[in-house]
């Protein structure tokens, strides 16, 4: 569970991406079924191989997922152990090269990839940048501190200063788009309430910040992608939640 709760701690993005002959927006290293060895007889681990070469002095990023084979627990170890030879494998081959700044071992992968493209490291030069005083990097989620009324869309009070982090973001730099992520704590979320709450956040962003609406996506995930167990009402109402992705197009 380590690797899990370290994933639950990281706070708030923007990635600045190292250039070579072109933009270098991530890497990855594939491993085959239930393994954690890295095989460079993989075309797209001897391409990553290749683009690490280039790079100097720089800071990583490392999340690690698996398939959706195994239990929750087993696929959180499998993850750690694919962060750990991709780590050995810096450390061997580009010394004191790469500082890593953070790991995640975030264990399965529930997008719609296949389950091979699902057995990797993913590898984001970073550099760090701020907005307001507040940190944060590129295509890692941001939770929010927006919450609704309970079993609606409506937002309480106490919303306001992220809303305007939102808008202020985005205005800064005109290439940034945002996944807007709606949660809910519990239940089958049937009326996609979690999608609701994003696109609610996302009319607030159009109409009150004046941003493209082809600036941002949403998507409700229901309960699908909790912080924490459904063990007390503090559980529950962290669980309810909007997170933002910040992101640039290729």
């Amino acid at each position: 569970m380590k690797g899990l709760l370290h994933s639950l701690l990281i706070l708030a993005p923007i990635f600045s991406f190292a250039q070579s002959k072109a933009s270098i927006d991530s890497m990855s290293f594939h491993f085959g079924f239930n393994s954690h060895e890295i095989s460079f007889q993989d075309q797209y681990n001897s391409e990553t191989k290749t683009k690490l070469s280039t790079l100097k002095n720089q800071s990583l990023v490392l999340r690690a997922y698996t398939d959706s084979t195994g239990s929750k627990e087993y696929n959180i170890k499998l993850a750690e152990a694919r962060l750990e030879a991709v780590k050995k494998f810096l450390d061997k081959t580009y010394p004191n090269q790469f500082t890593i700044r953070t790991e995640v071992a975030i264990g399965e992968d529930l997008s719609q990839r296949s389950d091979a493209d699902k057995r990797r490291v993913d590898i984001l030069v970073s550099q760090k940048t701020t907005a307001k005083n507040r940190t944060f990097e590129l295509n890692v989620p941001i939770k929010l501190g927006i919450q609704f009324v309970y079993g609606m869309d409506e937002l309480i009070k106490g919303s306001n200063a992220d809303i305007q982090f939102l808008i202020e973001t985005l205005k800064s730099d005109k290439d940034l788009q945002v996944t807007l992520a709606g949660h809910v704590c519990c239940g089958t979320d049937t009326q996609n309430l979690s999608g609701k709450r994003a696109e609610k956040v996302k009319q607030i962003l159009i109409l009150e910040g004046n941003i493209s609406s082809d600036r941002i996506t949403t998507i409700g995930y229901g309960n699908k992608k909790p912080l924490y167990p459904d063990d007390s009402e503090w559980q529950r109402q962290a669980n309810r939640r909007v997170e933002a992705t910040f992101y640039k197009k290729k």
